[in-house]
């Protein structure tokens, strides 16, 4: 009986932690500019605090820092394609001034989708040591294309080798559409659309989730902890754990019971950087009394 209530403990704490949403407060100056209304000024305002909210967030889950140019790309991306990962916002004031307004807002970020997402960006990849790759890039850009195409290059981590492998050819075609084509290892994927950044991220999403990225990224771990007093001092820690997106992702609570010692609880974790975990944990645990162990998962 006392297993179960623990357990319906559990399930319990697990489902309000999965409730709650933790918000990014972001403050955005835009300057005002000749012939853009009020009403403008403030959409470009909470598009800015969007794509800053989720530059924020992403620094928090990825394994290294992003320079301060590669993160200025993405923040700019972001200011037009945020929408897939703001689950709401409160504006918390607006005050319109002489040189423009001044936004304060509390942004919910997806953070499902954005992992995903930077996935699919290359960022989790490529954010220790870029992708090298051979890249066939049209010649019949104006000044604008090629400035995106540089910063979409540098925002995805690639760097230009003579490699035989993933060979990129991207062409602009008739009415102003863009077709890539990538291989890598006997396969290949295509992706066509006016739009240069979504044609780029559709064809390198491919690549950077395909099976064997996935496969060799994959570092899955089983986290003991023991020493608590209660189940609710532990169900506290699984909520702390799962903010921890810069060290351990994929968290999932497999097991709460009690032991002699006290409540133990173990964790199913993707580590991230096992570095920056350690010190987190040495940071958490040793001053309220508990101890830990880290084992690897094979076969996962």
């Amino acid at each position: 009986m006392r297993m179960i209530r623990i357990f319906l403990t559990a399930l319990l704490g697990l489902c309000l932690c999965a409730g709650v949403a933790n918000a990014t407060s972001v403050r955005v100056f835009k300057p005002g500019e000749a012939g853009v209304s009020p009403m403008e000024l403030r959409n470009r305002a909470m598009a800015e605090g969007f794509a800053q909210a989720v530059l924020d967030e992403a620094r928090l889950m990825l394994p290294a820092e992003l320079d301060e140019a590669r993160a200025e790309f993405f923040r700019r991306y972001m200011v037009d394609y945020s929408k897939p990962y703001v689950q709401g916002y409160n504006i918390l004031s607006s005050e319109a001034i002489d040189a423009g307004l001044i936004l304060n807002l509390d942004v919910i970020i997806d953070k499902t989708a954005l992992r995903d997402g930077l996935k699919r960006m290359g960022l989790m990849a490529t954010v220790l040591a870029p992708q090298p790759a051979s890249l066939t890039l049209p010649q019949n850009l104006g000044d604008e294309e090629r400035a995106t195409l540089a910063g979409l290059v540098a925002l995805s981590g690639i760097r230009q080798e003579s490699v035989t492998s993933p060979v990129l050819v991207l062409e602009k075609g008739a009415g102003n559409a863009y077709t890539a084509r990538l291989d890598s290892d006997n396969r290949t994927w295509t992706a066509h659309g006016k739009d240069l950044s979504v044609v780029w991220f559709d064809i390198w999403g491919h690549y950077f989730t395909r099976a064997e990225v996935r496969d060799a990224r994959t570092n899955h771990y089983e986290l003991s902890v023991v020493g608590w007093f209660s189940p609710d001092a532990a169900l506290e820690f699984d909520r702390v754990l799962r903010e921890w997106d810069s060290a351990v992702q994929e968290v999932e609570l497999v097991e709460l019971d009690m032991q002699s010692s006290g409540v133990g609880a173990s964790w199913s974790v993707r580590v991230i950087s096992g570095e920056r975990l350690d010190s987190l944990l040495l940071g958490y645990l040793p001053q309220r009394g508990l101890s830990h162990q880290l084992t690897q998962q094979v076969g996962r």
